[in-house]
């Protein structure tokens, strides 16, 4: 995909160039603000202490698995182990 290294910073880089993804620093609170607007117009952003931290978090938010879905892990992951018959 294009010069990068891999899928994640192509897609990455892919939102960067089409103005979706910011990252601007914020005077009053001393942060960086980061936001992402995807595909079908939801919205990540949140805050950050630098602005490498600020792209670590745009580039979660466009790779994260399961976006467009809400899924949520099963209960009752720990289970006792099966009774021996001694």
């Amino acid at each position: 995909m294009g010069e990068t290294s891999d899928e994640a910073e192509a897609r990455l880089e892919i939102v960067r160039a089409q103005g979706r993804a910011s990252v601007t620093f914020n005077q009053r609170t001393g942060r960086y603000r980061w936001t992402v607007v995807m595909d079908d117009e939801k919205a990540s952003h949140g805050w950050a202490d630098t602005e490498s931290d600020a792209w670590w978090f745009v580039k979660e938010a466009v790779n994260r698995p399961y976006r467009q879905s809400y899924q949520r892990a099963p209960r009752g992951l720990f289970s006792l182990p099966p009774e021996s018959s001694t």
